[in-house]
């Protein structure tokens, strides 16, 4: 049987593709935008809201952890609901900088909800990641391993130097979340039963994923053929 070492690091290395196709989206739409903060600022409110959303999902995982749940994993799972928060601050930041004016976050949530565009954090609910243990840790290493990998290339394709240097804090954080779902799972994925579950999960994971990038980019020449030849679809 596969090791769980070697189970993860095989879907960490299949993650690639969905990753570099998320990176060539997020490049392709900054260049669409000519680098026009004004036109970025509903995008950049999606991804604040998508923070937001990510850090009450977290935060109420660890409020159901029971007593003898590992303290370290309680550790990783309350730092990472804190980076979510301190993500949504940063964004808010990012995006008053642009306008010049206090964002009304009530109504930059009402807004984002009444769109018909889902969310990365959305698949927390879609695959019921708060009962299933094994499904919140190939969230962390799929959506935010995919999330550090497209705030970087956001980091990249901005000119303005205080967005970037926030986007490229927030991208070195996504990847911690991604390395504590790597972990979780070395440590249950040791059954072909848990692996055959993961496997049931990840791949719906990885298309629901790209399409979100889709929706909220747009799609670069390739990233369809590069997804498709990888994963099958």
């Amino acid at each position: 049987m596969t090791t769980s070492t070697q189970f993860v690091a095989k879907l960490q290395k299949d993650n690639e593709a969905l990753f570099t196709a998320s990176k060539m989206n997020v490049k392709a739409y900054f260049e669409s935008k000519n680098n026009s903060m004004e036109e970025l600022v509903e995008h950049f409110t999606g991804r604040m809201v998508n923070e937001r959303m990510n850090m009450v999902e977290i935060s109420r995982q660890v409020a159901s952890m029971p007593a003898d749940a590992d303290p370290i994993e309680l550790q990783n799972l309350s730092k990472q609901a804190h980076d979510e928060a301190v993500h949504f601050r940063m964004v808010k930041e990012c995006i008053e900088k642009i306008t010049g004016e206090t964002l009304d976050v009530d109504a930059a949530i009402a807004a984002e909800a009444a769109k018909p565009q889902a969310k990365g954090a959305d698949l927390l609910e879609a695959y019921e990641a708060s009962n299933d243990e094994a499904a919140l840790a190939v969230y962390q290493i799929v959506a935010e391993g995919r999330a550090a990998a497209v705030w970087a290339q956001m980091a990249e394709s901005i000119e303005d130097e205080f967005i970037a240097k926030s986007y490229a804090k927030i991208a070195k954080d996504e990847g911690f979340h991604s390395t504590i779902g790597a972990m979780k799972l070395e440590a249950i994925a040791t059954t072909p039963e848990v692996q055959a579950h993961v496997l049931d999960i990840v791949d719906g994971m990885r298309k629901d994923l790209y399409n979100v990038s889709c929706l909220n980019t747009v799609k670069a020449e390739g990233s369809d053929e590069l997804v498709n030849e990888a994963y099958g679809w």
